[in-house]
């Protein structure tokens, strides 16, 4: 399947409507998402809960020690049991300071799949949410960690069906999120006026129903009903069938440190990022590596850092 946001980070830097990170910039972004990270870490840690590194963010805690040098994100995860806890406890512990975005929880707008973390007095505006609403900050990403069947041929089915219907949900947010920038963005590329095309086409077909339904639609449909001995991310880099694992895979959790901070990685970790990365310890060339580019960028009261 086609991917808007691939697509889009393919496009050319070239264009007046998108902004990329200066190097202090990129530094201070960091600093503040391990400042989120650890906020979320030290409730996850007091309420039982195991957050586990995932995707660019593992990677760079065994290759960097922590953030790889040009990432400004961070990528957590938990299982869904762990999760629906976290949705429960958050207003109590977080949303002072936070936002949080879900999809399956009243009042948290979600803005994706996932869950989302968005610290509140910053600005960091991506071109495919420039006309959605909600808070629209820094933010960590956390994956559920599904249960999947047992049974290969029925997780094949099950991990056909559930990214048809991610495309289809994400599409439908798409529809009713276009704006003119976007249109004149992809004119730069003809994969990316394909891709908005066929998702536009989707979306208009599904727009009988608000996306939050879709995605909470989606959040049901993705969930393992009964635990067995394999996991999977459905809304991982890979989608649901590579992302799938056995469960001792992950568990017991590794731990390790991520610049400095205590943090857990999958058990089998090595297994894991190959499975994601293939030669995960060797660094891609410069024009292969993941860019993130924003329509606007702000960090409020954390221009400077202070003491946390």
């Amino acid at each position: 399947m086609l991917s808007s946001q691939k697509q889009l980070k393919n496009l050319s830097f070239g264009s007046d409507q998108l902004y990329a990170p200066t190097d202090m910039e990129l530094k201070r972004m960091q600093e503040i998402l391990l400042m989120i990270y650890k906020d979320v870490f030290d409730v996850c840690e007091q309420n039982g809960l195991t957050l586990f590194l995932g995707g660019g963010s593992a990677l760079g805690a065994v290759r960097h020690g922590g953030f790889i040098p040009w990432d400004d994100d961070m990528d957590l995860m938990l299982m869904r049991g762990d999760y629906e806890k976290f949705k429960a406890i958050f207003d109590e512990h977080l949303s002072e300071k936070y936002v949080l975005q879900v999809p399956g929880a009243e009042g948290k707008r979600p803005s994706n799949l996932f869950m989302k973390v968005i610290l509140k007095g910053t600005k960091c505006l991506e071109l495919v949410q420039k006309n959605a609403p909600g808070e629209h900050g820094l933010w960590v990403d956390i994956f559920p960690i599904e249960y999947a069947p047992e049974n290969r041929l029925i997780r094949q089915v099950k991990g056909f069906l559930i990214d048809a219907l991610a495309y289809a949900c994400v599409s439908n947010y798409l529809f009713r999120f276009d704006s003119k920038e976007m249109r004149a963005y992809v004119k730069g590329s003809k994969g990316a006026r394909i891709n908005r095309l066929i998702r536009l086409t989707i979306g208009g077909i599904l727009s009988f129903l608000p996306y939050e339904r879709w995605y909470d639609f989606f959040d049901r449909a993705s969930r393992g009903r009964r635990a067995t001995s394999v996991i999977t991310i459905p809304t991982g880099i890979r989608h649901y069938m590579g992302e799938m694992h056995a469960k001792d895979a992950f568990f017991p959790p590794k731990e390790t440190n991520f610049e400095g901070v205590k943090a857990y990685l999958p058990n089998h970790t090595h297994e894991y990022l190959t499975q994601l990365y293939g030669d995960y310890m060797t660094p891609p060339p410069e024009n292969k590596r993941e860019r993130h580019l924003y329509v606007k960028l702000d960090f409020g009261p954390y221009r400077e850092k202070t003491h946390e």
